[in-house]
């Protein structure tokens, strides 16, 4: 199947991958490889590169290895096997996802064709496949590092958060916020955990915490947070109980707001600049923004910090911004919505995938 076929099939899948991955238009599909590659032909035949031809050569075997948080990585990572036109085996978590097996029924037979389903990683993983894409904890990441035989490419997606930056407008910024965090009910790596307030914003972190509160509940009016096990239940507990003690004893240092007769959100707001990562479901931290030594302040966490959304978002003000490690800076609101064309953690999703052939 060339290229332009694939592209063909792939834009009537949209609607069914529209809400893991956005939407996408066979042009969109074509605007991709050209991003990455300068030219949507050079998965199908030689082209000009400099003085050279060149072409990529996909991975025949693609082994997908995802987590159960949420299905965006499954889907994206798909996307992007079926654009260029490898054959996708999908290791799911044990118990499914409900999620992709809707996806994959709305494929067409020629894409279908080329997408195997496995819920248990396949015993000769490491000789049956050309390329491996992982998504995973620290323990995950560390166990593929240290199995995968040599000469085996790994793509590895580890653990990650995302950040919020309030600069102006701290009610319009709760409001989004609350969106953020309550989407997904915080499991995806793009979720945010923590929202920081800048010098001059417009509200201190008392203040803004009563201000996200407020909308937290108003999100789970509107769109109730899902069941929980008993150990998440009880994660939120514990760390709910902890701020209760420091907000009785420190009351200018942490202060907490909770859902009355249930754990369905909290704020924490903590003096301290310290980046916690939340136990998720809906608990949230409020801290203000360092004055400077900004990584050193917000500490360990950042070797995970995924995004920063920024409220008011400019580029301009992205850029005046530490580096942290962040590779994706986005409107707040916005966290959990990356286009096709995102440099998933900081790489090229499609060039990230291939072997460059060089000839002449």
């Amino acid at each position: 199947m060339t290229t332009s076929n694939r592209l063909d099939l792939l834009a009537a899948t949209s609607p069914a991958f529209a809400p893991w991955t956005g939407p996408f238009s066979r042009r969109d599909l074509s605007d991709w490889i050209t991003a990455e590659f300068g030219d949507p032909a050079i998965l199908d035949e030689p082209r000009p590169h400099g003085p050279l031809h060149a072409m990529v050569r996909a991975p025949a075997r693609l082994l997908h290895v995802v987590s159960g948080n949420t299905p965006h990585a499954a889907a994206q990572s798909l996307l992007r096997g079926l654009v260029l036109g490898s054959h996708n085996t999908l290791k799911l978590p044990s118990g499914g996802l409900p999620e992709m097996e809707a996806l994959l029924a709305a494929l067409p037979p020629a894409l279908a064709a080329e997408i195997t389903v496995a819920t248990e990683l396949p015993a000769d993983w490491d000789a049956r496949f050309d390329r491996v894409v992982v998504f995973g904890d620290d323990d995950t990441i560390r166990w593929f590092r240290q199995h995968a035989p040599p000469g085996l490419p790994l793509n590895l997606h580890g653990q990650r958060l995302s950040i919020a930056l309030i600069l102006q407008d701290p009610e319009g910024a709760a409001r989004l916020a609350a969106a953020d965090v309550s989407r997904f009910d915080q499991r995806g790596c793009l979720s945010v955990h923590a929202v920081y307030l800048a010098p001059g914003c417009g509200a201190s972190g008392i203040e803004f915490g009563a201000l996200l509160a407020r909308e937290m509940a108003a999100c789970d009016r509107a769109d109730p947070r899902g069941p929980l096990s008993p150990s998440e239940a009880g994660a939120i507990t514990n760390t709910r109980e902890t701020a209760r003690f420091l907000a009785a004893n420190r009351p200018d240092d942490c202060r907490l707001w909770e859902s009355e007769g249930d754990t369905h959100w909290t704020v924490i707001f903590h003096r301290d600049p310290l980046l916690r990562p939340s136990c998720l479901n809906r608990l949230v931290y409020v801290h203000p923004w360092p004055p400077d030594q900004h990584a050193a302040a917000l500490g360990p966490e950042c070797r995970h910090l995924s995004t920063v959304a920024l409220h008011p978002f400019s580029p301009a003000s992205a850029r005046d911004l530490p580096d942290l490690g962040a590779t994706r800076f986005c409107p707040l609101g916005a966290t959990q919505d990356p286009t096709i064309f995102w440099h998933h953690d900081g790489a090229p999703p499609l060039a990230s995938l291939v072997t460059w052939i060089d000839l002449g």
